[in-house]
């Protein structure tokens, strides 16, 4: 499954944090993002910094169990901007 959302703001740390630990929630669940072409792990810390300082149109990609929950989740959060 997949979505596409719009980040409106540049990508930063917290935003990437955010997003790692909720993808993490989903065990079963395999995830990537990308944004720019760039296509990265999205429950690994490392691989996520690599957006720090993007913005655009992203996707998520899950697959797994409970995967459309997951990427709604993931797309939220995506969406938002963090305080």
């Amino acid at each position: 499954m997949k979505s596409y959302f719009m980040v409106q703001e540049r990508i930063e740390p917290k935003w990437i944090h955010e997003m790692v630990r909720k993808a993490n929630e989903y065990e079963n669940c395999e995830f990537f993002l990308e944004c720019h072409s760039l296509k990265v792990n999205a429950k690994s810390q490392l691989s996520m910094s690599l957006l720090n300082g993007m913005h655009g149109l992203c996707c998520v990609y899950a697959s797994g169990e409970n995967c459309r929950d997951a990427v709604d989740q993931l797309r939220s959060i995506g969406t938002r901007l963090l305080p």
